[in-house]
C-alpha cells in the first residue's frame, strides 16, 4: 500500500471507518438535529453546526495547498446560518460528505514522492498538512461528543 492510500485510509477511518479513538465522524453526530446543531453554551463558544463547517473550510484549505496554492477557500471560517432548521443542517452535512470525498480524492492524486516537500504553509511539509488536518478534525469530532452529551 503507498503512503497516500494509508493517509487517505485514515481520513475515511476518521469519517465512517473503524476509528482509532473509539468512535467516527458519523457516529459522533448521529442523532443530533438542528435545534442541537445550532445551540451554543455561551456567546464565546462555537455550535457544532460552526464546528462542522470549521472542518468544511480547513479540509478545503488542505485540498487548495495541495494543489501548491497557499490560499482559504471562499467560505466564512464557522459558519452557521441565522435560522438553522433541518433542511440547511442536512445540506451542511452533505456539504461535509462531499468536501470530504474531495479530499479523498485529492489525496490519492497526490504525488507521494513530493509528501516531505514544504507545502505553501511555511515550515510545514505536504505530510504534516495532511496528518496536521487529520488531528486537527479528532480534536473538533471531541468538541462535538461534548457538546452532544450536553444536549441530551
Amino acid at each position: 500500500m503507498r503512503e497516500s492510500e494509508r493517509i487517505a485510509a485514515l481520513f475515511h477511518a476518521f469519517y465512517e471507518g473503524e476509528c482509532w479513538i473509539g468512535l467516527n465522524f458519523k457516529q459522533a453526530i448521529q442523532g443530533i438535529d438542528a435545534e442541537k446543531a445550532a445551540h451554543k453554551a455561551s456567546a464565546e463558544t462555537n455550535s457544532i453546526c460552526q464546528l462542522v463547517n470549521h472542518l468544511i473550510y480547513w479540509r478545503k484549505t488542505v485540498i487548495i495547498r495541495l494543489q501548491g496554492v497557499l490560499g482559504h477557500p471562499p467560505m466564512n471560517d464557522f459558519y452557521q446560518p441565522n435560522q438553522l432548521d433541518a433542511t440547511s443542517w442536512k445540506e451542511t452535512l452533505m456539504h461535509f460528505e462531499e468536501v470530504h470525498q474531495a479530499l479523498l480524492q485529492a489525496i490519492h492524486h497526490f504525488d507521494e514522492r513530493r509528501l516531505n516537500e514544504p507545502s505553501p504553509m511555511k515550515g510545514q511539509s505536504y505530510y504534516q498538512l495532511m496528518m496536521g488536518c487529520l488531528q486537527h478534525d479528532g480534536y473538533h469530532m471531541g468538541q462535538i461528543v461534548l457538546l452532544k452529551k450536553e444536549r441530551a
